[in-house]
């Protein structure tokens, strides 16, 4: 098969991905009220407009993404239209196929140890933050009833001076403090439990995968997932704090941040089953096919003898 057919195959593939997921998209998404506003949309369109980013690569998945945002609002509008929102949606199409395409060779053995390692890194870092911060009385209240000129870092450990050299000078002391200590205390002991949520995940999933899809590469696919839409989630968060939520911005970013990514992880490491499952229906096809078509040349080839 030349390669304009192969193209040609991989266009009209993407385009019934795209229909199907347009259509769910109309049919089944709900919106959950957050703040006042549409904060998260849950619904299992996303399948299908993820899935060529991981059969065909990062460029048709950033084409397939962004059609799928900018349709979907066409056809059923919800709210004011950004098109930075749609350029993020797309970037992160793009940052799958491009995450996929790097890590699905890799060992999986060799990423669930790094995964484990790095998880207990930060682990340990968010829980001696939380130790050095509390011994130091760094809180979202230190501020209060306190002369900004007497405060004396000298004594500190280094991360309550990181934090304090950041925040001190700023227009809103208090609450941009409460914002740093939330990052490095829940900010980095959640994503350590990420890690740990990845390698349950790839416990649980592919130990059914074994039997019916045959994929053995679930943390590559779990990271590939989270990883892009927790990039897209916040970059989506800041767009839409800073523009037309005006209800979000008098809140601290990691109010409105949090409950978006505990849905974008549960969300996608549920998605994360059903595309490990098309993928392994896709990858029997092509092996089908391949088999076919070896079948048809031998066959050819036998009758010119």
């Amino acid at each position: 098969m030349n390669k304009a057919s192969i193209n040609l195959r991989r266009v009209t593939i993407s385009a019934l991905l795209l229909s199907l997921a347009l259509v769910l998209k109309l049919t089944t998404s709900l919106y959950i009220p957050m703040f006042g506003q549409n904060g998260m949309r849950v619904g299992v369109s996303g399948i299908f407009s993820m899935l060529p980013a991981f059969l065909f690569g990062p460029v048709f998945g950033m084409i397939v993404a962004g059609l799928a945002d900018l349709l979907g609002y066409l056809l059923k509008p919800a709210g004011a239209y950004l098109p930075l929102m749609t350029l993020i949606v797309a970037l992160g199409g793009f940052l799958r196929g491009a995450l996929w395409a790097v890590l699905r060779g890799r060992s999986g053995k060799t990423m669930r140890i790094a995964v484990a390692a790095f998880s207990a890194l930060l682990l340990i870092l968010g829980i001696c933050n939380v130790v050095f911060l509390n011994a130091d009385g760094v809180n979202g209240a230190f501020y209060d009833g306190v002369q900004i000129e007497s405060i004396s870092t000298d004594s500190m450990h280094l991360v309550s001076r990181m934090l304090i050299t950041r925040t001190i000078n700023t227009k809103d002391p208090a609450g941009n403090l409460a914002t740093y200590v939330t990052f490095v205390t829940a900010g980095v002991i959640g994503s350590a439990a990420l890690g740990l949520l990845l390698l349950a995940a790839d416990w649980l999933l592919s130990g059914k995968l074994k039997s019916t899809a045959g994929i053995g590469q679930i943390p590559q696919l779990l990271i590939a997932l989270i990883v892009s839409g927790l990039i897209v989630t916040t970059l989506n968060t800041v767009v839409l704090r800073e523009t037309i939520y005006a209800s979000w911005k008098v809140l601290p970013f990691t109010v409105v941040w949090i409950p978006r990514v505990i849905e974008e992880i549960l969300g996608n490491t549920v998605k994360a089953y059903f595309i490990a499952l098309l993928l392994g229906i896709a990858g029997r096809q092509r092996g089908l096919r391949a088999l076919t078509e070896t079948s048809f040349r031998r066959r050819g080839s036998d009758m010119k003898l």
